[in-house]
């Protein structure tokens, strides 16, 4: 009885962890379920590129989207998203940012014009040419970066809570606004997500690296901005930790761009937010809507 009990306990907290948790624990399932039935054809490598080797995974066939994931994180934080992409008909792509992941850090100075000549290395060894980018924060610059630096290579953007200035960062409402809610959810989440892509084994070095970055960079002027020729959808959170200011200023300032903002939604909207978001990116790409 005692072992039946136990087990019973388990099962139940189980339940309702997974009921308390969504709709993230519906996304992290379906993910689970995919990785372990799908025939998707899939294909894993390295680059080598200034000292550094950039991993890089390629799932499906068809029109590439390219995802570029954010700083201090790696590809496993697109589990959201990756399923439901493959299956709409496209060659999903998915890069280690130098440092990250499963990516070594190389001797080249970390910034995001490296962190772009990175991602084009790859895209060079897949043979693609042209690709759509969704990238979030540090993705999301690297992608208006290649928007700037080489549109012959970029499709249409989606770029998530992402800044052209690093003055838009303002850590301080989104912690507020986590502390308004559910703070113990909020840090099972943060928890979950940190272990899931690995961010809780990034080394000192690294942290303290991308930080120095946060506080520098990027630094794309109005003219960069409008540079870019690419349709491109700025996505953020209402409670994102980049100014609500600087999203639409940077959405006014593309010279295709438009606006959506994620009602609810902290800096991570494709996470905890991907019912919403991820209609928004079909929407954009003009691809079929997750079911």
């Amino acid at each position: 009885m005692t072992w039946k009990y136990a087990t019973a306990t388990i099962v139940g907290a189980l339940m309702v962890g997974f009921v308390w948790l969504q709709p993230v624990s519906v996304s992290f399932l379906k993910y689970l379920i995919w990785a372990c039935s799908a025939s998707t054809k899939t294909e894993k490598g390295s680059i080598e590129f200034r000292g550094a080797h950039i991993h890089y995974v390629a799932y499906g066939q068809g029109e590439p989207v390219l995802l570029l994931h954010g700083g201090l994180s790696n590809k496993l934080s697109w589990f959201a998203q990756i399923p439901w992409l493959v299956a709409s008909g496209r060659r999903v792509v998915l890069i280690d940012t130098r440092g990250h992941g499963d990516s070594t850090l190389g001797d080249a100075e970390l910034n995001y014009h490296v962190f772009a000549d990175d991602t084009l290395q790859v895209l060079n060894r897949l043979g693609i040419q042209r690709a759509d980018i969704i990238g979030w924060s540090d993705g999301g610059i690297i992608a208006l970066i290649l928007g700037r630096e080489a549109p012959e290579r970029v499709g249409r953007i989606v770029a998530i809570s992402a800044n052209f200035q690093p003055s838009a960062l303002q850590f301080s409402a989104a912690e507020a606004h986590d502390q308004a809610r559910s703070t113990f959810k909020n840090k099972i989440i943060a928890w979950l997500q940190n272990w899931w892509s690995g961010a809780d084994k990034n080394d000192g070095f690294l942290v303290e690296k991308i930080n120095a970055l946060w506080q520098s960079a990027p630094q794309l002027e109005h003219s960069d901005l409008k540079a870019i020729v690419a349709p491109t959808l700025v996505v953020a959170g209402e409670y994102d930790v980049i100014d609500p200011d600087h999203t639409i200023e940077l959405a006014r300032n593309l010279t295709n761009g438009k606006l959506e903002i994620v009602m609810g939604a902290g800096h991570t909207a494709h996470i905890t937010h991907a019912t919403k978001v991820n209609p928004l990116i079909a929407a954009f790409l003009n691809i079929p809507r997750p079911i």
